[in-house]
């Protein structure tokens, strides 16, 4: 599931609609403030034009009529100015132009000395500047404006997102559908990183590609590297088993047999580990796929005789509880190995301070194979029993992995406890 507040679509639609209305709205001030402007300047452009063409009339002919018209009026005396301009103007103000934004009035004085002609030209701009509805429309017109350029931004945001993304969600999509514990030659022509042009898409894939085959071909060796070494053993267990047979030719003593006993054994669990990763060398599709039926009772017995020379040795005991005698169909070897790796490491890494218990319960889908002592207190149990290591559980997690079965292991006061099962 995407996150949206942190995807890349969101955030090109976010920057894209931002900047939109930042730029819109930037433009609209920058309209409302020219248009104030340009309208201030004609304004005093008018007066300025006003005051210099009475100025040349006045130089020309003193007696020159006065400019007056319904906006511009022109005074001699200071005291007839409006009473707001008359303090003002009695501080005899410098000749130029002067602005009065409260009352809205530019005045411009004059320095003519002429008799009788015009000292102040007072421009009442109330008339003529637009009223302050007009520019609460301009603000609305401007305003509705920037929001439609905003939602168009959004929209266009929205397009050039979905483009955008659109490569890299569909990269993803397929390497979701990768299995990582069965990545194949499939995978990578799958990806095909030409599709994606040379874009940073086809950059990734490629990338993803490459990483794919290497890994292709280091399942390759793996598998290939198995197969030899599990050819090359076979080679000393055929020997080990012939030198056995020749020995149980001759007259031995008991301690003989019981030697000898053990060494068919270990070579017996040597030749069912070789055949197990034979089998997993052969292995294309990363599954056994062996419908054997297989009386799991059966298994369980075979694992507990072949482990008898370890019992004895260490004087331990194996109770088999079976709720019931489940039939399944699968593959008959893994499930031996399985089983057999289970006990044997039970008794392998049983407590070591007294009597080993070791309590293997069958139900109808699960195996639970459990080690308990006998004889030592409750107080040392933790310090005297260690959870199972070594390849053994390596093999049984492998197995379980290409099987789809499940396999646990707890360990608490002293107890360890390994449950399987083989239901899918």
């Amino acid at each position: 599931m995407i996150d949206l507040r942190g995807s890349l679509r969101t955030r090109i639609v976010f920057a894209f609609t931002v900047s939109s209305l930042v730029l819109s709205t930037a433009w609209s001030l920058g309209a409302i403030s020219a248009l104030r402007l340009t309208e201030d300047r004609v304004l005093e452009r008018q007066l300025e034009l006003i005051a210099e063409d009475y100025r040349r009339r006045v130089e020309a002919d003193g007696a020159a009529a006065r400019p007056d018209s319904a906006f511009v009026t022109s005074y001699r005396d200071p005291l007839e100015l409006p009473p707001d301009l008359v303090p003002w103007a009695l501080a005899s103000p410098a000749a130029g132009f002067h602005e009065f934004t409260e009352e809205e009035l530019h005045v411009a004085v004059l320095d003519s000395d002429v008799a009788g002609a015009a000292r102040f030209l007072v421009f009442d701009v109330s008339g003529i500047e637009a009223p302050s509805s007009e520019d609460v429309k301009w603000f609305a017109g401007l305003a509705a404006l920037a929001l439609l350029i905003g939602l168009g931004a959004l929209a266009i945001g929205l397009l050039i997102g979905r483009l955008s993304v659109e490569p890299m969600v569909r990269l993803a999509g397929i390497v979701a559908e990768v299995d990582p514990e069965r990545v194949g030659e499939s995978d990578r022509e799958r990806i095909a990183a030409h599709r994606f042009g040379r874009n940073e898409a086809g950059l990734l894939a490629n990338a993803i590609e490459r990483m794919v085959a290497r890994i292709c071909a280091f399942i390759e060796r793996e598998r290939s590297f198995t197969a030899a070494a599990s050819h090359e053993l076979r080679t000393p267990v055929t020997v080990i088993r012939g030198a056995l047979e020749l020995l149980e030719r001759e007259e031995q003593t008991e301690r003989v047999r019981g030697v000898l006993e053990r060494i068919r054994g270990a070579n017996a669990d040597m030749q069912s580990t070789i055949e197990m990763f034979l089998a997993l060398a052969r292995e294309s599709n990363g599954r056994l796929v062996d419908d054997e039926e297989i009386r799991v009772l059966a298994v369980i017995e075979k694992a507990v005789e072949d482990c008898e020379s370890l019992l004895r040795a260490k004087h331990g005991l194996v109770e088999v509880q079976a709720d019931a005698n489940p039939v399944f169909k699968g593959h008959a070897l893994a499930l031996a190995t399985v089983v057999g790796n289970l006990v044997r490491n039970a008794v392998d890494h049983g407590p070591q301070d007294g009597r080993p218990k070791i309590v293997i319960r069958l139900g109808a889908g699960e195996l639970v194979v459990c080690n308990r002592n006998e004889s030592a207190s409750a107080s040392n149990r933790t310090s005297s029993a260690s959870p199972a290591r070594g390849l053994g559980l390596e093999i049984v997690h492998r197995l379980c992995e290409l099987n789809g079965w499940s396999f646990g292991l707890k360990d608490n006061a002293g107890e360890t406890t390994a449950r399987f099962s083989w239901v899918r």
